[in-house]
């Protein structure tokens, strides 16, 4: 057997929604790493993705959080941190607060919020993590620098148009995760210059690695891994650049890729959309 690095986003993808993977993807999961390394790569935060790992697979695994903002490997050691520029932080916040929309920072793996709101709360029951309410998050991220902004609102248009606005005011990317969800982060961050860093790091080629999305987040990952599947259930623009598209919707979907990808029928360098291996 091959030897390969499987490379899981988290929510959208092994979890249609809350926190808790089913039996059968757990156990999976599991049997999967016995052979093989795997690694998960998320827009969460870093503590919310190691209380999730350690509850549900009852061990920790290499983790890029914050969107390839921070890589930390299963020893809890950091590889790699990047911050957005406490000025740009600072200015966004303002520009966002003047539009109206909910924001989050991310300082030091705290979460950060002005507003306590349902959206706070929601996030928060979501991703398992408590947050703490400041008065000014312009003035907090001028002060300390932030891994990464967050903007939730229900209007994924009213989302696509700020991420826009953000890209051509400050120097920042800024793209969908979960449905509700605006990710900002400074312009060379990305889950897929995460794993050229963390293969570098640990010694492994892109060449063996294997990823899987369901988002626009998602793109410069599967780009970056030698196959690149979306799951069933994954965005338009991430379907139409993924190598292979799984019938399957979320974990069942990753189960579907990864046997396709062991079995050998989906292999680097050659595309499969859904329909043309059935």
């Amino acid at each position: 057997m091959i030897w390969m690095v499987f490379v899981f986003d988290i929510d959208g993808t092994l979890l249609e929604k809350g926190s808790e993977l089913d039996s059968k993807t757990r156990d999976f999961l599991l049997r999967l790493s016995q052979d093989h390394t795997l690694v998960f790569a998320s827009g969460r935060m870093y503590r919310s993705v190691k209380k999730l790992l350690e509850r549900e697979l009852g061990k920790i695994f290499p983790i890029i959080a914050y969107n390839g903002a921070l890589i930390v490997d299963e020893s809890g050691k950091i590889l790699y941190e990047a911050t957005l520029d406490s000025e740009i932080a600072e200015n966004v916040i303002v520009f966002l607060r003047s539009k109206g929309f909910h924001r989050q920072a991310y300082v030091c793996d705290i979460l950060f919020v002005e507003e306590d709101n349902e959206k706070a709360k929601d996030y928060s029951l979501h991703s398992n993590v408590e947050y703490v309410v400041v008065d000014d998050l312009a003035k907090l991220c001028r002060q300390k620098p932030p891994l990464k902004l967050l903007v939730i609102d229900e209007n994924r248009d009213k989302l696509r148009t700020l991420a826009q606005e953000l890209k051509k005011s400050f120097p920042v990317d800024a793209y969908g995760s979960f449905p509700t969800y605006l990710e900002i982060v400074p312009p060379d961050v990305s889950k897929g210059k995460a794993l050229e860093i963390l293969a570098r790091i640990k010694g492994f080629s892109l060449e063996e690695t294997v990823a899987f999305g369901d988002s626009d987040n998602d793109l410069g990952l599967l780009e970056t891994a030698a196959i690149g599947i979306a799951v069933g259930n994954a965005t338009e623009i991430l379907k139409s650049r993924a190598d292979y598209v799984t019938k399957g919707l979320f974990s069942e979907g990753v189960v579907e890729g990864v046997e396709a990808v062991l079995s050998g029928v989906v292999v680097p360098g050659k595309r499969f959309g859904a329909s043309s291996i059935r």
